[in-house]
């Protein structure tokens, strides 16, 4: 049942969880997945680029099947990905939706997600290759992709008394570039905003929707999904993620500390 995975932290492997997930009975998936860049997560996270490809293939599928007709999935994902200098660009945006696309997913939209609102140099951004020379230059990451996909239906059924979104930010939210800096924390690696899923929850879900973020890390998704007053589920492999994650949801404090 459902109901025995609701506002939870699971700690675990996301393709073996998730297999254990009813199907048809979440509403919204919003995640970051690893990106396979070698990020000090405490696991392998720079695996041999076609082996990382097909284990989240495995894990799309069981995000396919546990979701409800109609519901959406929102991933987070760079455009490409470097592993190291001398290691083949990876168009990794690109290769999740020809995956998600085989799945059976539908495309919805990209959202273009930019780091710099005010077109300043990220702060401390490098942009390796030839300096100051057209031999081989590097561009900074200053923006990611959010890749909105539906199951077997573009419309979601519900209650109209649910809906929680207001005329501006429904105004605000219905652009397909947002403007938010990137979270900065000492504690994670590569934490998304909050603003990320608050944007995807309020426009995509109604109030008392099954919102779940199989790579939860400290648990942004799940903090911002209780704060809105939808039902969460959170997966992560990393322990220490979850017990941060578990006291912060408790808590129903900003995530993150600022510096």
């Amino acid at each position: 049942m459902i109901e025995n995975y609701l506002n939870k932290i699971i700690e675990g492997d996301a393709l073996e969880v998730m297999k254990d997930i009813p199907g048809n009975s979440i509403d919204m998936i919003i995640t970051s997945p690893p990106y396979n860049v070698g990020m000090p997560y405490g696991t392998d996270d720079r695996k041999n680029y076609l082996d990382y490809l097909d284990y989240m293939k495995g894990v799309l599928t069981e995000c396919y099947r546990v979701l409800i007709t109609g519901g959406r999935i929102a991933i987070n994902l760079p455009g490409s990905i470097l592993q190291s200098s001398s290691s083949k660009i990876a168009y990794l945006s690109l290769d999740y939706v020809l995956i998600m696309r085989g799945i059976g997913f539908l495309d919805r939209e990209w959202i273009s997600w930019l780091k710099m609102p005010k077109g300043e140099i990220p702060e401390k951004s490098t942009a390796w290759g030839s300096w100051q020379s057209p031999s081989c230059p590097y561009l900074r990451d200053a923006s990611e992709f959010i890749i909105i996909m539906d199951k077997e239906s573009h419309k979601k059924p519900g209650d109209k008394n649910k809906i929680d979104i207001t005329v501006k930010e429904f105004l605000q939210f219905t652009s397909n570039v947002w403007y938010m800096p990137p979270e900065k924390n000492r504690w994670h690696p590569a934490p998304f905003p909050e603003e990320l899923p608050y944007r995807l929850i309020k426009l995509y879900t109604y109030q008392g929707d099954i919102i779940l973020d199989p790579f939860v890390g400290w648990g942004t998704t799940c903090v911002v999904a209780k704060r809105l007053k939808r039902n969460y589920i959170g997966i992560d492999n990393n322990p220490e993620y979850c017990r941060m994650a578990t006291i912060k949801i408790a808590n129903e404090t900003s995530l993150f500390e600022k510096d």
